[in-house]
């Protein structure tokens, strides 16, 4: 059964505010099917503040300070780039518990065209020094995080996908490490995040990759910032490392994970598949044209795996 990622977050929030009046939810005027019951059962802990996402996060920053557990939900362009001063001020100068719940990462909102697409948000959140970022894979991840975030005493900034997807663990899976590696193969690991790891896993099943199958681990990373230092114990015994990201170079999981590699002096021989460092605010199209697009549709990436995997 697909699952959407909103409403696994959101059911889960549900869960977690029934039983603490002191998690608020203000929304800028979008909506998920989960907040019929928050209406229904705990309306105070809902608010929708209308469209005017710099105010939201104002609003959110005095709630924490008088000890909210504060959840701000919106499109992702509009929640972390019209909001970018506030959330650096207000929230990040403060180091307050609230947590910016974007939805619709990558191409999610394909056809809506490039002002609604969200393909490097994640470089410019990395650049707040407080935050954290989490980006999960499926609904049973995205409820794992959920539990993480009630926790968290200072900014973060979680990002959902628009789309539905089947479930990639088992119900009684936990995250506690900030990743987790699908598969045995000890040679080739597929680094990657979000909706791009159901899209690898069903790239290893390929024909043309059956010589490899066995070779290739698929490596989950919902904790993007920071990455687990202890990820490198898993690494290092890999030959090669390919890194996935339905983002831009400099805007997504792949330069973080450069950054990450060049400070802890990680230099296993590692390769990178993107979208383009550029904003092709013509081109509108669904997300399976937009991969074809920027050459991370599944003919493409299995053609860029099989040139590392053989060289």
């Amino acid at each position: 059964m697909k699952i959407d990622f909103r409403n696994a977050f959101f059911d889960r929030l549900f869960f977690h505010a029934k039983k603490n009046k002191n998690i608020i939810i203000l929304t800028a005027d979008i909506s998920a099917h989960s907040f019929a019951q928050f209406k229904k059962k705990i309306p105070s802990q809902l608010i929708n503040v209308g469209i005017t996402e710099q105010s939201m996060i104002s609003l959110a920053a005095g709630l924490a300070m008088n000890k909210k557990k504060v959840f701000v939900f919106s499109m992702i362009p509009f929640l972390t780039m019209r909001s970018l001063e506030h959330i650096k001020i207000d929230i990040c100068s403060h180091n307050l518990p609230v947590t910016l719940v974007g939805l619709g990462s990558g191409f999610s909102y394909d056809t809506d065209g490039h002002s609604a697409q969200a393909t490097f948000d994640i470089g410019i959140m990395k650049n707040l020094p407080e935050m954290q970022i989490f980006n999960t894979s499926d609904s049973i991840s995205t409820k794992n995080v959920c539990d993480e975030l009630i926790n968290i005493k200072s900014p973060a900034y979680i990002r959902l996908d628009k789309s539905q997807v089947s479930n990639i663990y088992p119900g009684s899976k936990k995250f506690t490490k900030g990743y987790n590696i699908i598969g045995d193969g000890k040679d080739i690991a597929l680094i990657t995040t979000g909706i791009m790891v159901s899209k690898c896993l069903e790239l290893i099943k390929n024909k043309k990759l059956t010589n490899y199958k066995n070779k290739i681990s698929v490596i989950d990373i919902h904790r993007l910032k920071p990455i687990q230092k202890n990820i490198l114990n898993i690494l290092h015994k890999f030959k090669k490392i390919i890194v996935i990201d339905e983002n831009t170079f400099t805007g997504g999981l792949s330069s973080l994970f450069a950054e990450f590699s060049f400070m802890n002096n990680f230099q296993a021989q590692t390769h990178f598949i993107h979208i383009n460092n550029k904003q092709n605010i013509f081109k509108y199209g669904n997300r399976q044209w937009l991969h074809k697009l920027y050459k991370i549709d599944n003919p493409s990436l299995i053609k860029k795996i099989l040139k590392v995997v053989k060289n």
